[in-house]
């Protein structure tokens, strides 16, 4: 029996392009499990009972607030006292895009997918609540109030004014949830499907299978399999096409990037592939929706789209190259050190230096379970210029030291098959 819905992806069914909207929601009983493909804030204002987020069960009171990002898994457990909150929902992707390109003198790190992950659910102060209201209510002003007034007329310079309250609602959040909110309980099943969901989700351009997925979560294929057709009602591959055109949505609205570089981005081995499935979907081709839909206003127009995919190719050709870095990948192209991290910010959420390690490490990973190199070979030969550096950025990215990764990995390969992580 499927227990479970996906959420609908954008914030209007009227509009797709609408960063935004805001609902009053009310809940007086359980729900079934919700999986959820856009980004949503919520603010209790009355009520008290359960709520499970990604498989952890938090105690939910008046004055809680709850971040959910796309493929966040929840349900609503217990209700005490019925649930009255508002919800904002808007579009992750183009705010997260948005945030990587505003002017960052400090060069600080805003990641705020992870510091969500980490602290999905705060409790807030007098104060602090004050501040998220006048900032919902704000939304509420500029959006209307969805679905009574979605035809809610658009003001002046909207989306500007909108963008700026959402990144005040982030960083207000991001402020309050850095308090410990302890979880009551956990559900093992909804974990692991909440955490494949992120790994899909963030390597959709890779070739993923149950296979890997298996030896990633040290769960058997039919453990997974059976997972999602309970949970979901989805099998694997129909979730995977769900994911990728999901974000495909995102790209045909927001970027000017073609037909064949959008299905490479999110995963199909071609444009034919990539429209067929659209189709499928949607009813309509990829140009149709996009030209349907598309907002000129906020289209990302930066000139490094043209030589976004010759830029990946470059550095998955040359990483292994310790001379590579991000001002002489940016002077070989051009382009400023600025347009380059946009680049590869916007395509893979990841910093220039953090992708590079990223490829260094999944390749070093490679030799290290596939060769008898020595670690100091294997450092040297994917662009590292010590061990030492490898080894420490090895642990942050593996969790775990090169010598035991190479021990422990061995062991679970009993059928002799090659195991490659990435």
């Amino acid at each position: 029996m499927i227990v479970s819905e996906i959420q609908k992806k954008f914030s209007s069914e009227v509009n797709p392009a609408q960063i935004c909207s805001f609902e009053l929601e009310f809940v007086d009983n359980a729900t079934i499990t919700l999986i959820h493909s856009s980004a949503r804030f919520l603010l209790f204002k009355k009520g008290k009972g359960k709520m499970t987020i990604n498989g952890i069960e938090y105690n939910i009171t008046d004055n809680c607030m709850i971040a959910i990002i796309p493929w966040d898994v929840t349900k609503i457990t217990e209700v005490e006292e019925p649930f009255e909150f508002y919800k904002v929902i808007y579009n992750c992707n183009f705010i997260n895009g948005y945030l990587r390109t505003i002017y960052n003198p400090t060069s600080s790190n805003i990641s705020f997918f992870n510091d969500i992950s980490n602290h999905p659910i705060t409790l807030l102060n007098e104060a602090e609540k004050k501040k998220m209201i006048d900032c919902f209510m704000d939304i509420r002003d500029e959006c209307g109030n969805y679905p009574i007034d979605d035809t809610h007329e658009t003001k002046f310079l909207s989306n500007t004014y909108i963008i700026s309250i959402l990144i005040r609602i982030l960083v207000n959040f991001l402020r309050a949830s850095k308090q410990d909110y302890v979880g009551i309980s956990e559900n093992k099943e909804l974990t692991d499907i909440s955490d494949i969901f992120r790994y899909i989700y963030s390597h959709l351009q890779e070739r993923i299978t149950l296979e890997r997925l298996s030896k990633l979560f040290f769960l058997s294929e039919s453990t997974i399999y059976k997972h999602l057709q309970l949970n979901v009602g989805f099998t694997f591959n129909e979730l995977l096409n769900e994911m990728r055109i999901s974000k495909s949505l995102d790209l045909l609205m927001y970027s000017n990037l073609s037909l064949q570089e959008i299905s490479e981005t999110v995963g199909y081995t071609d444009a034919s592939h990539f429209i067929k499935s659209f189709i499928n979907k949607h009813g309509v081709t990829p140009k149709e929706y996009r030209k349907a839909y598309q907002n000129s206003d906020e289209v990302i127009k930066k000139r490094e789209e043209s030589i976004t995919f010759k830029v990946l190719d470059y550095v998955s050709e040359n990483f292994t190259n310790d001379k590579v870095n991000v001002i002489t990948t940016a002077k070989h192209f051009g382009i400023s050190v600025v347009e380059l991290n946009y680049i590869i910010m916007f395509q893979m959420e990841k910093s220039f230096d953090d992708y590079v390690d990223w490829l260094r490490i999944s390749k070093a990973s490679e030799l290290l379970i596939t060769t008898n190199r020595a670690i100091v070979d294997i450092a040297i030969g994917v662009g590292f210029n010590s061990v030492k550096t490898f080894q420490r950025t090895f642990v942050k990215i593996r969790k775990i030291n090169p010598g035991k990764f190479r021990k422990t990995v061995a062991l679970q390969e009993r059928d002799g098959s090659v195991y490659i992580p990435v």
